[in-house]
């Protein structure tokens, strides 16, 4: 039997608690992941796993398979990367998560310069507007825009983003273009959610030593980047993002700019990966591309 797409979908189950998780780490079908399992617990005559209708834990046996298999893929993958590297070649399958404004707007653009480089390479990209963490997602990379939190993986700074504020110019002929961040009150603004605090992101902008804060309105919030792009070219109000994601309408005209001298401080731009060293040169050809489609070459 091949035995190691099982024991790579037991340890995806041990490590998320459920069969869904794991078929969504691995990305494959739920059933998929059950019949790996149940092919391994057959090979090794045991039960590895507890499972009931609410949840799944391991049994005695399954801890113990746990620890030691995970042990024994880790030192593969390290084996791996060493030969890999020692040779000069780069090949294998990468997951890679992101946002997908990001990816849409800067990444995918410019993909067709990694696959000519790395043909060996094959690639599954996973986009969403949610929080990146390839530790939850078990993605290889994660492009997170936004603050690094505590977490087991490593990652390269790309960048910092930089937000701009902007209208479409069928608002602007209703109302006058705000020449002070006070004004902004009088105005209606495209706010964005925050998952986190369960709210929409207050405005804050800067401008040298000024700063001025206020609470967002809640009259129209969106949580995907998309869809405040879509409102703002609707003239439904003010909406504020990363300037790379409104170059493309600010030049066609169908957006225009506000309050250029204001703008709140932007979130870092960074590549997540794993912890495991020697970096595997896939993974570290992959991380190289972001920074040089971010303009990076801090490691």
């Amino acid at each position: 039997m091949d035995k190691l797409t099982p024991i790579r979908a037991f340890l995806a189950v041990a490590d998320a608690g459920s069969f869904t998780g794991a078929a969504r780490k691995m990305g494959v079908s739920r059933s998929a992941v059950t019949g790996h399992v149940q092919e391994l617990e057959q090979h090794l005559g045991v039960r590895l796993l507890n499972r009931t209708t609410r949840r799944v834990s391991l049994t005695r046996e399954g801890e113990r398979y746990a620890e030691r298999a995970g042990l024994l893929l880790q030192g593969l993958a390290t084996l791996d990367a060493e030969i890999q590297t020692r040779s000069g070649r780069t090949e294998g399958h990468l997951h890679v998560e992101m946002s997908e404004s990001v990816a849409n707007a800067r990444v995918l653009p410019r993909l067709p310069e990694f696959i000519r480089a790395y043909p060996d390479v094959s690639l599954r990209i996973s986009l969403n507007e949610g929080a990146v963490d390839p530790s939850v997602s078990g993605a290889d990379i994660g492009l997170r825009v936004g603050l690094l939190r505590d977490s087991p993986l490593r990652f390269k700074l790309l960048g910092r983003g930089n937000y701009i504020m902007a209208a479409s110019p069928s608002y602007l002929a209703m109302v006058d273009a705000p020449r002070h961040p006070n004004e902004l009150r009088r105005h209606r603004l495209i706010d964005f959610w925050d998952a986190e605090s369960g709210r929409p992101f207050d405005w804050q902008l800067v401008k040298g030593k000024q700063t001025v804060t206020f609470a967002a309105k809640g009259d129209l919030t969106v949580d995907n980047a998309r869809a405040g792009l879509t409102c703002a070219l609707a003239g439904l109000g003010v909406y504020e993002d990363l300037d790379f994601l409104l170059a493309q309408p600010l030049a066609e005209k169908r957006l225009v700019q506000v309050l250029p001298d204001w703008r709140r401080p932007g979130p870092p731009i960074a590549a997540l990966f794993t912890a495991q060293r020697p970096t595997p040169p896939h993974v570290k050809a992959f991380v190289d591309f972001l920074a040089s489609v971010f303009g990076s070459s801090r490691s």
